[in-house]
C-alpha cells in the first residue's frame, strides 16, 4: 500500500508533465482541496524559509533556486511551485496556490516543481532552464504533508533575458 508521500509525489509528478495533464486531474484535485485546511499560515512557532537565486537569468542557461529554512513540530514538507507569469505573486498559502494550478485558474501557469519531506534545518535545491523570455518565479511552502497547513511561505521571481 502507498503511503500519502508516494501517492502525493506520484500526484505531483503526473501534473508538472504537461499543463494539459494537469486538466485531466481536476478530479483528483477536488479531493485533495476538500481535504486541504483553507486557514492563513501558522504562526511561525521556530518555522521558517527562504528562497534564493538568481534574479536575471540568460536563456538557454539552467540556474538554481534553494529553498532552506526551519521545520519544527507539525511542519514537515517543502512543496514549491514555478509560477510562469508574477500576475499577483504568490498565494500566503499553500492551499491558495494549490487552486490556481487548474482550471479555471491556470491562467497562471504553474507547475509543481519540488516536493519534499524535511525536518529541522533543510535545504532543497530546485533546478530551473531559461526556456522562456520573461519573468518567472518559485513560491514554496512549508507545510504538514497531511493536513495542508500552512507554516512558512516565501517566493522569488527572476526575469528570463536574450
Amino acid at each position: 500500500m502507498k503511503s500519502n508521500l508516494q501517492k502525493w509525489q506520484w500526484f505531483a509528478t503526473k501534473i508538472s508533465i504537461h499543463r494539459k495533464a494537469a486538466r485531466r486531474a481536476i478530479p483528483a484535485l477536488a479531493v485533495i482541496a476538500a481535504s486541504v485546511v483553507l486557514a492563513s499560515p501558522a504562526s511561525a512557532g521556530g518555522n521558517s524559509m527562504t528562497v534564493s537565486g538568481p534574479a536575471t537569468n540568460t536563456m538557454g542557461v539552467n540556474f538554481n533556486y534553494v529553498i532552506s529554512g526551519v521545520a519544527s513540530g507539525p511542519a514537515n514538507h517543502v512543496v514549491a511551485w514555478e509560477q510562469y507569469s508574477k500576475r499577483s505573486g504568490c498565494a500566503p498559502t499553500f492551499a491558495g496556490e494549490a487552486v490556481r494550478a487548474f482550471p479555471p485558474s491556470s491562467i497562471y501557469g504553474l507547475t509543481v516543481w519540488t516536493s519534499k519531506a524535511v525536518s529541522g534545518t533543510y535545504s532543497v535545491t530546485a533546478a530551473f532552464g531559461a526556456d522562456n523570455l520573461g519573468v518567472h518565479g518559485v513560491c514554496a511552502y512549508l507545510v504538514n504533508f497531511t493536513t495542508g497547513q500552512t507554516y512558512a511561505h516565501a517566493g522569488a521571481f527572476w526575469t528570463n533575458v536574450s
